[in-house]
């Protein structure tokens, strides 16, 4: 009969080891998701910034993304020079100029 409990304290002592991995992998899985969190959020950060846009040209261009209107502008549904205005450009090929002024002074800081 002592075999017999033997027998079931090492099934209660196997489950108990196997419920400690789970939570000790439950543990590392949260690590990993905080970790890529942040990854996530650096990189969209960096993404923004890369933009040069400001705060409200940035809030703007995202409430357009969100309302749909951004696809109809990208599909030529919508004139682009009325969107353009919002931005504060006078013109898109002074736009160009100093967009390829700008990314090679960026290019030239980061070498």
């Amino acid at each position: 009969m002592a075999v017999i409990f033997e027998k079931l304290e090492r099934m209660r002592a196997d489950i108990q080891k196997d419920k400690e991995k789970v939570t000790e992998l439950l543990e590392r899985i949260k690590v990993k998701e905080a970790k890529l969190k942040e990854a996530e959020a650096n990189q969209i950060v960096a993404d923004v910034g890369a933009l040069n846009m400001s705060p409200e040209q940035l809030s703007e261009f995202l409430a357009l993304i969100k309302s749909g209107q951004i696809s109809a502008i990208m599909s030529g549904n919508v004139a682009a020079s009325t969107t353009s205005s919002t931005y504060g450009y006078s013109s898109k090929d002074e736009d160009e100029d100093t967009d390829n002024e700008d990314m090679e002074d960026i290019e030239d800081e980061e070498n």
